[in-house]
């Protein structure tokens, strides 16, 4: 029995290419697969072009510039008019639980093409340059109040999840509840040195906390 050398070579050769390709892909593979996530696209609102731009994703024709601006504090407890907002927040992808305590700033938008509805504004915090949370909130005594999308979820419509991470998680949906009607969000306005403090109750934040 003869057996050639040369073919066997070629056979090993082969082999050997075989080998390394798969070992390549498996070491790729692995590689890829070990990458780290990314993280949640941070919603930009440093300057009016881009608040406005955001709202106008949600189909919004908003004025070109903003009813109100002014800075407002995030308790650093909620009540139960907070934690129902935050709730609202959260079924929309926000937390304001991790910035209670900070001052951030309030600009209040109106909505020009709210269907069967004028007197309609959607408001904006915003933290640093970062949009951390809102709602569309019409200002009449029938209002209402919801997150920024025409479908989100209303305020007393969900029920807040304390250990959710911002932005990432999604609602946990309880029975509706009544709407609220407000002006504006439940965010506390800062109050000047020496200014005295509310002493009501859990009224909207616009009747119990001076703003002058």
């Amino acid at each position: 029995m003869v057996v050639s050398l040369k073919a066997n070579k070629k056979r090993v050769i082969a082999f050997l290419v075989l080998a390394a390709v798969v070992v390549g892909a498996c070491i790729f593979l692995r590689m890829d697969g070990q990458q780290e996530p990314q993280e949640p696209q941070e919603v930009v609102g440093e300057t009016n072009e881009e608040r406005v731009a955001f709202l106008e994703s949600f189909g919004w024709q908003v004025e070109a510039q903003a009813a109100e601006t002014r800075e407002v504090m995030i308790p650093a407890e909620f009540n139960d008019v907070y934690t129902a907002y935050n709730a609202m927040q959260q079924a929309q992808g926000f937390d304001l639980l991790p910035y209670a305590g900070q001052v951030c700033t309030q600009y209040k938008y109106k909505i020009n093409n709210y269907p069967d509805k004028t007197e309609v504004y959607a408001t904006l915090l915003v933290y640093g340059r970062i949009v951390i949370g809102g709602d569309v909130a019409c200002a009449e005594v029938d209002g209402f109040m919801h997150g920024f999308a025409s479908d989100s979820a209303r305020y007393g419509e969900t029920t807040v999840n304390t250990t959710k991470s911002p932005a990432s998680s999604a609602p946990i949906e309880s029975a509706p509840a009544q709407s609220t009607a407000a002006e504006s969000i439940p965010a506390e306005p800062v109050q000047e040195e020496g200014a005295a403090e509310s002493t009501t109750g859990d009224l909207w934040p616009e009747e119990a906390y001076p703003t002058d």
